[in-house]
C-alpha cells in the first residue's frame, strides 16, 4: 500500500513539474517569436507627449527631426499642417542614383481637442490637393494585434507615386519628384483618449531597406497610449 501511495504522489509532483517546465518553456518560446517579429525595430520604446505615448521606431530611423529644419523635410510636403505633431525620425539609405531620406512623423491630438473624423478630414484634404493623389481615399478599420495582444484598429492613407524627397548626390542637396511611397495611419479605436498620426515616407529606392506596408503595420502594433 504504501509503494502505491508512493508512486502515485511521485506521479503528481512529476505530472506538476512536467507542466510547469511546458508552460515555462511555451512562455519563453511565445517571446522568442516576438522579438524576432520585432527585430526591425527599436526594442526600447521612445517615450513622448509626457509619457502618454509610446512606440517602437524602425531601427533604421536614427535622426531626429524637430521641425525646424530649412527644407522641413520632418513632415509630407503635402501635409503641412500636420495634426498635433510629437517629432519626425529620419534614416538616410545609399542607392545608385545618391543618398535618399525614410521619412516617420508622428502625431498625438487629444480626443477633447478634435474628433478622429475632423483629424481624419485634415490630413485627407491636405493629401489630395497634391495631383498625383486627387483620389486618395482612407482603407478604414485595418486591425492589427498589438504587443499586448489586444486587438487595435487603424485607417490608413495608401499614397503610391511621384513625390518630392530631398536627395544628396555627389555633395550636394536637390529636391526631386521621384516614386516613392507614403502611409499615413490613424488609430480609429472607438473608445480611444487621441487620435495617433504615423506617417511613413520611402522613395522607391530605399522600399526595400524600410518595406511597407510591413514596417508600418508592425510600428502600429508597438503603439501603447498611457492615461496622464
Amino acid at each position: 500500500m504504501r509503494l502505491v501511495i508512493l508512486a502515485a504522489t511521485c506521479g503528481a509532483v512529476c505530472g506538476c513539474s512536467s507542466s510547469a517546465y511546458d508552460a515555462a518553456y511555451a512562455k519563453r518560446l511565445a517571446e522568442y517569436r516576438v522579438a524576432a517579429e520585432f527585430a526591425p525595430l527599436r526594442a526600447e520604446p521612445l517615450v513622448l507627449a509626457d509619457g502618454r505615448l509610446h512606440l517602437r521606431l524602425p531601427a533604421l530611423l536614427v535622426s531626429q527631426l524637430a521641425g525646424e529644419e530649412a527644407t522641413n523635410r520632418s513632415t509630407p510636403p503635402f501635409i503641412r499642417d500636420f495634426p498635433g505633431f510629437l517629432t519626425a525620425y529620419e534614416g538616410r539609405v545609399d542607392a545608385s542614383d545618391g543618398r535618399f531620406p525614410v521619412v516617420l512623423t508622428v502625431g498625438l491630438v487629444p480626443a477633447g481637442e478634435r474628433r478622429k473624423e475632423e483629424v481624419a478630414e485634415t490630413l485627407l484634404r491636405q493629401v489630395r490637393r497634391d495631383e498625383e493623389f486627387t483620389k486618395a481615399a482612407w482603407q478604414k478599420g485595418r486591425e492589427v494585434v498589438d504587443l499586448a495582444g489586444g486587438t487595435r484598429r487603424w485607417d490608413v492613407l495608401e499614397l503610391e507615386g511621384d513625390q518630392v524627397f530631398e536627395v544628396e548626390k555627389a555633395g550636394l542637396t536637390a529636391d526631386k519628384r521621384l516614386p516613392g511611397r507614403t502611409e499615413v495611419w490613424l488609430s480609429a479605436d472607438p473608445t480611444q483618449k487621441a487620435s495617433v498620426i504615423l506617417a511613413f515616407r520611402v522613395p522607391g529606392d530605399a522600399a526595400s531597406r524600410l518595406p511597407l506596408p510591413a514596417t508600418a503595420s508592425l510600428t502600429a502594433r508597438s503603439v501603447r497610449l498611457v492615461e496622464p
